[in-house]
């Protein structure tokens, strides 16, 4: 009987294992995501905005459209930085990358506003379940004037 347990032990293990190896979170240590294999390199793809060496991109609810420093899309990020971290940290990098502060609010769900050019970047910070923050900059092309 004692075999048995081993091997239920050894399969459970293995499974929880697997569980934390697929969640489709990438990085590097620039912070971006960047494998091998058939899961996407998002290296370059959010070149002109700031991402923490410890911040993992969530590339299942991130949707990325044009790359380098002509992306618009949502960019999600989990991050370990707890909430008014990571809005001090957006705060002063993102002029950095050529943005321009539009607007901000620091609350339990802050949000940031930046412009570049044409596009327009909205962050929206609010905590992670557990420890950190999740961070979703979603970056537009400005409407024009009529």
């Amino acid at each position: 009987m004692k075999i048995s347990w081993v091997h239920l032990c050894t399969a459970l293990c293995f499974t929880i294992l697997s569980g934390c190896v697929s969640t489709g979170l990438l990085t590097t240590t620039a912070g971006v995501g960047a494998t091998t294999g058939n899961v996407p390199v998002v290296a370059n793809s959010f070149a002109d905005i700031p991402i923490a060496p410890s911040d993992f991109v969530d590339v299942q609810r991130s949707l990325l459209l044009n790359t380098g420093e002509q992306w618009i899309g949502r960019a999600v990020l989990k991050s370990s930085q707890a909430l008014s971290e990571a809005f001090d940290y957006y705060q002063a990098n993102m002029s950095q990358y050529g943005w321009i502060a539009i607007t901000s609010v620091q609350a339990n769900i802050s949000v940031l506003t930046f412009e570049k050019g044409q596009r327009v970047a909205t962050i929206h910070i609010e905590p992670n379940t557990l420890l950190g923050s999740v961070i979703s900059i979603t970056v537009t092309p400005r409407e024009t004037s009529r």
